[in-house]
């Protein structure tokens, strides 16, 4: 699967998933909001368990999958509301964006490692470059930090958005808060790719530099 989808898949799938579910289930099955809604959630979440245990090790993320599979479990017995269950993904969004900001001081930035398939489409002479950049370049080193507080604080934004949203509607219109609740991801999601792009479009030839001069070593 090429890696730029495979980047994007889990947050596709966090778009559709909850949104079909809940249309099936409520409309076709006659489910009460929150049932449907709880089933489309625990969809999600069955699916990020999976990506989980197929890497083989709990890292950061697969400690935020823990989380989230306790919380899911807890909120059905907190609340009957659907807004209660609307309001999770807001919850691991935020988590995800203080995750990312985070890394910015305490190891490398989320996105060194997370940007590397797509910068280096698994070439190894440029994800050596890629990893000697890391090393030497400052300017590489500013654009990759760049990049991954944007991603931080895109997530978080979004979050924000989807609370407001989700508690502007009463309970009855859940089918309303679930559309529009999914709105500030996609418009968050185009705005920091389109930033990603034209940022590292700007480092590439340090990358690609690097490449030669290593190239030319051997």
């Amino acid at each position: 699967m090429n890696p730029r989808i495979r980047a994007l898949a889990p947050f596709l799938l966090d778009l559709v998933l909850p949104v079909a579910a809940y249309y099936l289930l409520h409309n076709g099955f006659g489910l009460s909001p929150f049932w449907a809604l709880a089933v489309g959630g625990l969809a999600t979440m069955v699916n990020a368990v999976v990506t989980t245990v197929r890497r083989g090790r709990l890292d950061a993320f697969g400690g935020l999958v823990v989380v989230e599979v306790a919380l899911s479990l807890a909120l059905l017995f907190v609340s009957d509301d659907p807004r209660v269950l609307l309001l999770k993904p807001a919850f691991y969004i935020a988590v995800g964006g203080l995750y990312a900001l985070g890394t910015l001081v305490v190891g490398r930035p989320l996105v060194y490692e997370s940007g590397k398939p797509f910068a280096t489409k698994g070439e190894p002479r440029l994800v050596a470059a890629y990893e000697r950049c890391w090393d030497t370049s400052a300017r590489f080193r500013a654009a990759i930090r760049s990049v991954t507080v944007v991603w931080g604080a895109g997530f978080l934004l979004d979050a924000a958005l989807r609370a407001v949203i989700v508690y502007r509607f009463p309970p009855e219109r859940v089918m309303d808060s679930l559309l529009l609740s999914q709105a500030p991801l996609l418009a968050v999601l185009v705005l920091v790719i389109v930033y990603t792009r034209l940022r590292m479009r700007r480092v590439r030839p340090i990358l690609l530099r690097e490449r030669d001069r290593l190239a030319g070593a051997c």
